[in-house]
């Protein structure tokens, strides 16, 4: 492995969220690395028919599908509701572009949504003028997450959608011939907020009158307590989904290319008993520890994240969701941020597990009814009124 490949795994990784929210403490990706970057097409439409599920299981898909081509390497990623970012070096870019070909190609049968999908070199978005940076978040024990600054990702993602950019877009010969979506999981029921409203919020500064990190500290007083302590996944409302559920039949959907069709439905059926085994009694079956995992879980979502814009999905009550939006509305009009916000009363999670019995598995959150999609166009249609 060349020293290029190294340069993530090498990265030291900070349980700062403040610096890393303020766009402290980034490290320049290497030139030579390319941002694999894919997007749901007309994801707010597949919303509107209730298929947001759906929309979450592709977004997560698109980056498994890419982690489980980069076997051995360790390489930053981050999900975004409706589609996903996993940034490669040299030695595992076409092993990647194959990898998120084949789910380009196999997306609508197996999951009747279209994926959009775009290979862009680091050197082509520093040449037009922003940067990719990244930073590790620590989770628990070895897991953790990307973060992302510079400008480079929202580039990349204006370049995704736009039709005259096709030198990066995916075409059909960059499809394999196999997709490998191992360890994609959906078995909890959505969470239901406890306390009224889960609050999905995207916001940008404008300047430097005011960071993230001042932003953060006027959340935390609104809610009186951290904002770590409004995460949506708690004891309360971890509930596995039922075996017939449609999340289930999703997950089997995104293990055929893997164990064929009958293959996939015996993996999920004797691993969900297991599971479910383990829940009912609060007990370990086989690699599924039940108490431990449940705590690992709480630890290593990603319900805040940072890409140049802060994201957030929170559990608070209606009065909190009204006091957070006037002070996000006061903080636009005095042009120190642009937001968007979405209320829903639950959130969803879809799970990547990378190795159960060392402890490493995370996973991604978003609000029902397509909180960081509805959120995102919510700030989309506020800044055109600048």
């Amino acid at each position: 492995m060349s020293d290029t490949d190294k340069f993530y795994g090498n990265l030291g990784a900070s349980a700062d969220f403040d610096t890393i929210s303020d766009g402290l403490g980034f490290t320049a990706l290497p030139d030579d690395w390319t941002v694999l970057i894919s997007d749901v097409v007309n994801s707010t439409g597949a919303i509107e028919r209730g298929e947001y599920k759906s929309v979450n299981m592709v977004g997560a898909a698109s980056i498994v599908a890419i982690l489980n081509g980069c076997a051995g390497i360790d390489v930053p990623f981050m999900f975004g509701g409706d589609g996903g970012v996993v940034a490669v070096p040299p030695g595992a870019v076409r092993a990647a572009r194959t990898r998120l070909g084949a789910l380009q190609d196999q997306c609508e049968p197996l999951f009747g949504l279209t994926l959009r999908a775009a290979a862009i070199p680091v050197h082509e978005l520093r040449g037009a003028g922003v940067d990719v940076q990244v930073r590790k978040f620590q989770l628990s024990g070895n897991n953790h997450l990307a973060m992302f600054a510079g400008g480079g990702l929202e580039l990349a993602d204006t370049w995704l959608k736009d039709d005259t950019q096709t030198a990066w877009q995916l075409s059909p010969e960059d499809a394999g011939k196999s997709l490998d979506l191992e360890g994609l999981s959906c078995r909890w029921q959505p969470l239901q907020a406890r306390n009224g409203v889960m609050l999905t919020v995207i916001l940008q500064t404008a300047g430097k009158k005011v960071t993230t990190s001042q932003i953060n500290r006027n959340l935390a007083g609104i809610l009186g307590r951290p904002i770590n302590d409004c995460a949506p996944v708690q004891n309360s409302n971890l509930k596995l989904s039922s075996f017939t559920s449609p999340n289930l039949s999703m997950e089997r959907r995104a293990l055929r290319g893997r164990y064929g069709r009958y293959g996939a439905f015996a993996w999920t059926a004797l691993t969900y008993v297991f599971q479910s085994l383990a829940e009912r009694y609060n007990r370990k079956y086989v690699e599924y520890n039940a108490p431990k995992y449940r705590e690992e879980l709480k630890a290593n979502t990603d319900f805040r994240k940072f890409d140049g814009a802060l994201r957030l999905v929170i559990d608070v009550t209606g009065k909190q969701a009204d006091e957070i939006e006037k002070f996000l509305e006061a903080g636009f009009k005095a042009g120190d941020l642009n937001y968007g916000t979405w209320r829903s009363d639950a959130a969803l999670m879809t799970c990547l597990l990378f190795d159960l019995a060392q402890s490493l598995h995370v996973h991604f959150i978003d609000g029902a009814n397509g909180g960081y999609t509805q959120a995102a166009k919510a700030m989309k249609a506020r800044a055109a009124t600048l």
